[in-house]
């Protein structure tokens, strides 16, 4: 029987499994409930806000258990700090305001 060889580096499914969810899934359930928000023109502030926003604070929760517990890397392959996870929670956070305030005003 063949064994396989596997990196010592390489990231259990757990940690796979949150960074799919803070890479791609959290921002697609963003996306939605913000196109969805002014689609129909939901007023401030509606339950899709709240969606919005709880899937932000998840994400950016995953990022730092990903970067803390995971061995989280950076898009150049780079080990993540928290100096990282502070500057991508700043940018998720005001990316994300706006793009709210952006969404209730185009569905007025």
């Amino acid at each position: 029987m063949q064994q396989v060889h596997t990196p010592e580096n390489a990231p259990a499914p757990a940690g796979c499994a949150l960074r799919l969810f803070w890479m791609l899934l959290s921002n697609a359930i963003v996306y939605a409930s913000l196109a969805v928000i002014a689609m129909e023109g939901a007023a401030f502030p509606s339950p899709l806000d709240g969606v919005v926003w709880v899937t932000v604070v998840l994400g950016i929760l995953a990022r730092r258990v990903d970067i803390t517990r995971w061995s989280g890397t950076t898009a150049a392959g780079e080990p993540a700090t928290l100096a990282h996870w502070r500057r991508y929670t700043a940018t998720v956070v005001v990316v994300t305001a706006v793009a709210s305030v952006l969404a209730h005003v185009l569905g007025e």
